[in-house]
């Protein structure tokens, strides 16, 4: 319509010149019957309406009755049709692809949807940990590859965290394709009744020929950007691979134990007490066990803890005989068979770390509207449970590392989420972490705002850890403290402090990327790495 008003300027008369874009410009795949007769009356509706407009504008419109053309809708499966079939590709075309696919977790999908996906990603290893959504994302690479198209999805943000991004841009990239332009994260709900908001992102994908300029849309800005990587951030299109050993020497992080008992093994105080009261020698039998929700919420747990040369005497105690038989039996109603072999030893966690050392405990989850990773020191008396990770022996330095902003926006860019909290990941986001030498000063330098966060903390002992860091009411001595903590971690990167988390994912990409390659040229081999491959028949 601005054309059409341009040329009439030009000519100084009104032209009688109409719209050359029809319904049959339109193509779509509806899995659902009434959905599919829906969409095509919504497009003579839309037909309607653009002519009301035009000829608001123009005084003139095409008749819209007698109905002769349609969408070209078809009522059928995306995941099985053959979209060239729905929409040829003819020489000269212009396509462009949008969509809102379904969002359902790689464990959320029915037998059907897991058949999709198997007939999607036929001969592709790893994706059965794919969202659903990634199938249309696939489908659609395949589709525009060379030729004049584009495709733009709104979807989870989960295909660009985590081991998602490894999972399944290595195939669209291998394609020569890239990221056009991206939103990221933002809340997104519909009018539909009980409609839960959900976390999205846009994202378009296009021909890595097009040459054309590349946009990030975040903090209601548009960005101007060299390249888009799949974590949607601006740096090349790097993938982080899961890894056991520390990219940058930090100490060892491993998840806490698993208990494998059935709740048979763990108390809580009222239980404790009970037993205790009942026969005082179970005390020495008694740990504090701790995981995320213990921690971060006061909550109290305890476990019943018998070394190998304590079982004896610890059976002479009836209540513990009697949870030692339950574990017993729970273990040996598994269909695992490792599970079953842990029937030998029922008095025993399933899978113990526990060191009798202080300890650093650190939350799988955490709020992602918290600005930092709600962390702690522990004493040898807890048992910290697989709900958390834990450095045993732990440095002060390396509670500041981990208690930082630099730290946190690189979890929340490459571990992905649990729904919209943060995850936290050892081997993807720990172990991965770009953070440079530093020298004793530097050391004890961290040290000193590590023992200031402890400070102000303990100034506030009444509130949970969950209180203390929910950003609306986190006192400002402690954040201040934090804040002082994340300017001395940032003068380990750099003089000059960062303005945005998107300038440390770009710091840190980069960072990431040489230290990689470093480790490359030295001849470092690490176990661990992961890669998307297609089986070789």
């Amino acid at each position: 319509m601005k054309i059409f008003k341009e040329i009439d300027i030009a000519n100084k008369f009104h032209s009688n010149q109409f719209s050359g874009i029809s319904l049959g410009n339109f193509y779509g795949i509806e899995i659902d019957d009434f959905a599919h007769e829906v969409a095509t009356l919504s497009l003579w509706l839309a037909e309607h309406q653009m002519n009301q407009e035009f000829f608001a504008s123009f005084g003139r419109t095409k008749p819209a009755l007698p109905l002769k053309e349609t969408g070209n809708i078809v009522h059928g499966n995306a995941c099985r049709l053959d979209w060239e079939q729905v929409c040829p590709k003819r020489e000269g075309d212009e396509i462009y692809i949008m969509g809102n696919p379904p969002y359902k977790g790689s464990s959320g999908q029915n037998s059907e949807q897991k058949e999709d996906m198997a007939i999607v990603f036929k001969d592709i290893e790893g994706y059965k940990n794919l969202d659903f959504i990634a199938a249309w994302f696939y489908k659609g690479a395949s589709y525009i590859q060379n030729i004049n198209a584009q495709y733009s999805f709104v979807c989870t943000n989960s295909i660009c965290q985590g081991e998602q991004v490894a999972l399944l841009w290595p195939l669209i990239f291998n394609l020569n394709l890239e990221i056009d332009y991206a939103y990221t994260s933002f809340k997104w709900k519909n009018n539909a009744k009980d409609n839960a908001g959900v976390t999205v992102i846009i994202v378009c994908v296009r021909n890595s020929n097009q040459h054309k300029v590349k946009y990030l849309f975040y903090d209601n800005r548009k960005h101007l950007v060299r390249n888009i990587n799949p974590y949607l951030t601006e740096g090349d299109n790097l993938i982080i691979y899961k890894r056991n050993k520390n990219l940058s020497n930090l100490q060892q992080m491993d998840y806490g134990t698993k208990t494998v008992d059935g709740g048979n093994l763990t108390l809580t105080r009222v239980e404790k007490e009970d037993l205790i009261r009942r026969n005082n020698t179970a005390e020495k039998y008694i740990k504090l066990f701790i995981g995320t929700d213990e921690f971060l919420y006061g909550e109290e747990r305890f476990c019943i803890w018998i070394e190998n040369h304590e079982v004896k005497d610890a059976k002479l105690i009836s209540e513990i005989n009697d949870r030692i038989n339950e574990v017993k039996k729970m273990r040996l109603k598994s269909p695992k068979e490792a599970t079953k072999k842990l029937a030998l030893t029922p008095h025993l966690f399933g899978e113990i770390r526990y060191k009798s050392a202080p300890s650093i405990i650190i939350p799988l989850t955490t709020s992602e509207l918290r600005e930092y990773l709600p962390i702690g020191f522990l004493s040898e008396k807890y048992v910290v449970s697989n709900s958390a990770s834990v450095i045993c022996n732990a440095e002060p330095y390396t509670y500041s590392i981990i208690s930082s902003k630099m730290h946190i926006t690189w979890i929340k860019a490459v571990c992905g989420s649990l729904e919209s909290r943060i995850r936290y990941s050892s081997s993807l986001g720990y172990n991965t972490f770009p953070f440079p030498k530093i020298n004793e000063n530097q050391k004890q330098e961290l040290e000193t705002h590590v023992y200031r966060i402890l400070e102000e903390r303990e100034k506030h002992s009444e509130k949970t850890l969950a209180q203390l860091y929910d950003p609306d009411k986190m006192p400002e001595g402690l954040r201040e403290a934090h804040r002082q903590n994340d300017l001395a971690a940032e003068r380990c990167y750099r003089s000059r402090p960062f303005e945005s988390d998107e300038e440390r994912l770009e710091y840190l990409f980069k960072l990431y990327e040489q230290m990689i390659e470093e480790e490359k040229n030295r001849g470092t081999l690490f176990a661990g790495e992961t890669k998307t491959k297609k089986k070789r028949k």
